[in-house]
């Protein structure tokens, strides 16, 4: 489950036995907003279709349906560039399905073009289109993106996915995936802060115990030596430590889960009769007597007890608000580190050309 959907993110196309599915690219920081109205209680806005470094125009028609345009402009009165294709037309096939058609003619239809060049870098398009000045005047009269077939639909019909159960299910927008998402990634941060309300206490619990036992050992209120186990255990009982907190935690997990895996069977692992667990108190090291222990343990059960504290003060929307924030920063120092390599690949380009 992670911190956004990434299907609408990279977008899904395919078929399968009775179904077809195809669900477009979105704006990942569009997606970010719409989350953020979510956790406020908002209603999500609606998304246009979205693909990085497409430079055309993408435009609602009708519901679930968009039309998506290249970018093409006249140069002079013979002379048309096209600078962008729509989403998912390549270069090689454009020139190969209209260009040559259009240089070359046919039996029926005449030549349009007189020529054509192309200069295309691996991230941008750029043909030279020349033509008759007539020609051209009857091109833009019909309509320049229709005559040289630069735009092409986008439909959101079959937006068919598994859902978290593994069945297929036919959404009718994408504000319906990304509320089915949100609820259910909704529901795992109330379990994960449960989960790490647990793992903090109880080894905010050991720490406060193995400090606890340090401090009364230098204060001479705690004796051990020359005990046996039993009364060790006992007295360490009475005095009111902790079995190992961690370690009973850890077992009261897997309990848990074994008990919802074979839930309905009669039989079950036997309940351990094994006692309380000092281990973690009485196998500590001497050296944990020193001042500079001493004070180290104490910052760290103290640390604990705050990190539980601030995590309590937690909903699990402001769980979610801070791993979108981690997340946007990191996209926005992606997105500099990206502009600077490209910058430098430019200089570079430049200064080899100029020696």
């Amino acid at each position: 489950i992670p911190i956004i959907p990434t299907v609408l993110v990279n977008g899904a196309e395919g078929i399968g036995t009775g179904w077809a599915s195809k669900i477009p690219n979105y704006d990942v920081r569009e997606i970010i907003s719409n989350i953020h109205r979510m956790l406020d209680g908002e209603e999500p806005l609606p998304m246009l279709p979205n693909y990085k470094d497409f430079r055309g125009t993408i435009e609602q028609v009708m519901d679930n349906q968009f039309l998506n345009s290249g970018e093409i402009a006249i140069l002079d009165s013979t002379t048309i560039e096209i600078s962008e294709l729509p989403v998912k037309t390549w270069t090689q096939a454009y020139k190969e399905n209209v260009l040559e058609p259009m240089l070359n003619g046919t039996e029926k239809v005449p030549p349009l073009i007189t020529d054509y060049k192309d200069y295309h870098t691996d991230t941008t398009v750029r043909f030279v289109v020349k033509m008759t000045e007539e020609k051209l005047r009857e091109a833009e009269a019909a309509g320049l993106h229709k005559v040289f077939k630069l735009q092409s639909p986008l439909t959101c019909n079959s937006m068919v996915l598994f859902d978290h159960v593994g069945s297929l299910k036919k959404y009718e927008s994408v504000q319906d995936i990304l509320s089915d998402f949100f609820e259910l990634r909704m529901k795992y941060y109330v379990l994960r802060k449960d989960w790490l309300a647990g793992m903090l206490g109880a080894e905010s619990s050991k720490l406060t115990n193995q400090a606890r036992f340090i401090l009364e050992k230098i204060q001479g209120t705690l004796v051990i030596e020359n005990k046996p186990k039993k009364e060790l255990i006992r007295m360490l009982q009475q005095m009111g430590y902790d079995s190992d907190p961690v370690k009973a935690w850890k077992q009261a997990q897997e309990k848990n889960e074994e008990e919802m895996e074979d839930e309905g069977e009669e039989e079950g692992e036997k309940e351990d009769t094994s006692g309380p667990d000092y281990n973690y108190l009485l196998s500590m090291p001497m050296w944990f007597l020193t001042k500079e222990k001493k004070e180290e343990l104490c910052r760290q059960r103290d640390a604990k007890l705050t990190e539980l504290n601030t995590l309590k003060k937690k909903s699990p929307s402001d769980m979610w608000r801070e791993d979108l924030a981690a997340f946007s920063e990191e996209l926005a120092v992606l997105a500099l580190s990206v502009c600077h390599l490209f910058s430098l690949c430019v200089q570079s380009f430049v200064s080899h050309t100029i020696r």
